[in-house]
């Protein structure tokens, strides 16, 4: 039955009514959808939530085993989760502009041994690092140089690092047809490195990583998340693609990647298994975050070494370094500002944890918090003896955290910096150096122990200021002066002896003895030999490098930078010479406050008493470091004590107070004890006397 209705003059039957309501209805929950499913996404339980579902690639379209499109997270994952907010954390927002800097952390660094470069970047404004964008770096090299490291997300996607940075927009119609506004971007063939949620949520070792790190190698960037869940085989290399190639052309379509995907992975209804969890385990935390030390016979053993305290408790690295749904890891420092707001944030620090937190009068008294101390089971630190004086001038970690110090900072491998985890042998010897414990105060004056490290670039240089030029750019400007195959240290450093020369070092019958059997006479005549000679190249090939980087850039002057000096061309050809600067920046070490592995109370400094730190060969004072870089010359050893700005005439003076410390306890207790006698031979003298006269 059809109910007509009224309305101004026009009338409408039910029928029409329900017809145009259902056509909005669909429209709404079209537009609506994602989110809908957003809100419908969260199931409250603890118990983890079975993920059989369907999956989408890149262009939004349902995967099935029949597709050739790579499997997108942000399509997939973006259907029930809030994917915008979760790629801003962390993680994800390293080329980000306008994100909180938050304390210095380790930096990028772009290593190339065919220039002897090691070269710190970040986009956040930490001290003695370089912004790749305004030196020209794009974010496209810096995607393809350590998207192996990296989640995904803005730095992987295309967008300018700069939201001010805009395209080419002139439209003069003067251009010929298909002529390009702006070269084509490497982007359009490579695909975004989209925030891939996997990398963390996976089970642990359901994930390949090294699989990964293999497709953005060969800049198939959008199919990474493909290939780290083993979803099928790829073929294709967008790094074979030449540069301004037509994305549209068929030829160039024919080139791009495709996916075969495994039939297995569908089920009955097309849906996908997806093995996951809401708290990611420490495996997947170790891929970027793993350190090994190096020894005097290269990299330490894992079995000479013990884990983190925290982890050997059975903790997990979740377990402290938390976030919520924006993903803003708590990374657990005193006074770290997190864009959550939540007040238990701060009880996730050492002092946070350990020891409670109290806002007293620094907070209104309606929103007081006194936080507990013994947050998951921790125990509540004694430190008896201890002035409260070290409470100020140390950090928690100056005592209990990273490798105990020895004589000399130790070299320090990281997954970021040298590629841990990857398949391949490593000495401990490669660059960049990396050295640490160096204890040093950071802004608010305490002294932290950190991981150092000196920058070595080509650059060139006005009025003392160095600017680095881009390390692709550097290695096509000097490939044919330096004549480097592989390794600049190894080729101009130290170059192989032929024969000829053995011959008139070691003489007509040793010349053939292999090294391992040399004399410690012959070996060191066969090192001073093939220094001298090293030292000789290197000043020919670096001012060959030099004098072709300032013709080409048609630069005044071109320098190289290495373990803190600055080398130029020298007075006569074929030399290079070192020069004075100003620019710290280029000069100084860069350094990032360390903290795990965290050592137990029973290694920590100062356990076995004050002169384990008051004393004339205390590590926390004596310890030295030294720049190290791919040039000829190392930089001077420095003191931690010069580094901490402790005057060494008061140094002294502690050190001799505290070595007759424990006697002085003794002899102030012996003083009072026999004042108290005297004190109780004249009260009773005092009394005796008082009763005689009493009698």
């Amino acid at each position: 039955m059809n109910w007509p209705v009224k309305s101004d003059g026009v009338t409408l039957d039910f029928s029409a009514l329900l017809r145009i309501s259902s056509l909005l209805a669909l429209i709404a929950f079209l537009f609506a959808g994602p989110v809908i499913a957003a809100d419908r996404s969260h199931h409250d339980s603890d118990a983890r939530y079975l993920h059989h579902i369907d999956l989408y690639d890149i262009d939004n379209r349902k995967i099935d085993a029949d597709s050739t499109r790579p499997y997108s997270s942000a399509n997939t994952c973006g259907r029930c989760h809030e994917y915008e907010e979760i790629s801003h954390g962390w993680h994800f927002n390293a080329f980000r502009p306008g994100t909180a800097d938050g304390r210095g952390g380790e930096p990028w660094i772009w290593t190339d041994p065919r220039t002897g470069t090691q070269l710190p970047l970040s986009y956040r404004d930490w001290s003695h690092t370089y912004n790749p964008q305004k030196i020209g770096v794009s974010t496209f090299e810096m995607t393809k140089q350590f998207g192996g490291r990296i989640p995904g997300g803005n730095m992987g996607t295309g967008e300018p690092a700069d939201p001010d940075e805009t395209k080419n927009t002139d439209s003069d119609s003067s251009k010929e047809e298909g002529e390009q506004d702006e070269p084509i971007s490497r982007f359009e063939f490579s695909g975004a490195l989209e925030v891939d949620c996997m990398i963390c949520h996976a089970v642990s070792g359901a994930y390949d990583f090294n699989s990964r790190r293999e497709q953005i190698e060969q800049e198939n960037f959008a199919w990474g998340p493909t290939a780290g869940l083993r979803l099928g085989a790829i073929k294709g290399n967008v790094s074979k693609i030449k540069d301004g190639s037509d994305p549209k052309d068929e030829a160039i379509q024919e080139k791009m990647p495709k996916v075969t995907y495994d039939p297995s992975r569908f089920g009955f209804d097309g849906k996908v298994f997806m093995d996951l969890v809401r708290k990611p385990s420490s495996n997947a935390c170790y891929q970027c975050h793993s350190n090994r030390t190096v020894g005097e016979n290269g990299i330490d053993a894992r079995w000479i070494h013990d884990d983190d305290v925290h982890l050997r408790a059975g903790m997990d690295c979740t377990d402290c370094h938390r976030n919520g749904i924006n993903h803003h890891i708590a990374r657990g420092y005193d006074g770290e500002q997190n864009p959550s707001g939540a007040t238990t944030m701060e009880t996730l620090s050492c002092v946070g944890c350990h020891m409670g937190v109290d806002h007293g009068n620094d907070v209104p008294v309606n929103s007081k918090v006194t936080a507990r101390p013994g947050r998951l089971g921790s125990p509540h630190p004694a430190h008896a003896g201890l002035p409260p004086l070290h409470f100020d001038k140390l950090s928690c970690t100056a005592c209990h955290g990273g490798p105990v110090p020895r004589d000399q900072a130790v070299r320090i491998m990281t997954s970021l910096a040298h590629g841990i985890g990857e398949e391949g042998h490593r000495t401990g010897m490669e660059f960049p150096a990396i050295l640490g414990p160096v204890y040093s105060k950071d802004s608010s004056g305490k002294v932290f122990p950190n991981r150092v490290m000196w920058a070595a670039f080509w650059g060139t240089m006005v009025d003392g200021k160095i600017t680095p030029i881009p390390p692709e750019q550097v290695y096509d400007l000097t490939r044919k002066s330096l004549r480097v195959r592989k390794d600049f240290v190894s080729e101009l450093l130290k170059p192989k002896m032929s024969s000829s020369d053995l011959k008139k070092i070691l003489g007509e019958d040793r010349y053939k003895t292999k090294p391992d059997q040399w004399t410690s006479e012959e070996t060191e005549k066969v090192t001073t030999a093939q220094t001298e000679e090293g030292t000789a190249v290197f000043g020919e090939k670096v001012y060959a490098a030099l004098a072709a980087i300032e013709k080409e850039l048609e630069v005044e002057s071109a320098v190289y930078v290495s373990s803190g000096m600055v080398y130029a061309k020298g007075d006569e050809e074929d030399t290079v010479k070192v020069i004075d600067v100003t620019d710290d920046q280029a000069t100084r070490m860069v350094q990032w406050p360390m903290a795990h592995n965290v050592r137990p109370a029973g290694w920590s400094l100062g356990v076995a008493g004050c002169t384990e730190c008051h004393s004339e060969d205390a590590k926390l004072f004596t310890s030295r470091v030294a720049a190290i870089g791919p040039g000829p010359d190392d930089g001077p050893p420095i003191s931690m004590a010069s580094l901490q700005s402790v005057n060494p005439d008061q140094r002294l003076a502690w050190n001799e107070l505290f070595k007759g410390r424990s006697s002085f306890k003794y002899v102030i207790a012996s003083s009072i004890g026999i004042l108290l006698m005297i004190l109780c031979v004249g009260i009773g003298a005092v009394a005796s006397r008082f009763a005689g006269r009493a009698a």
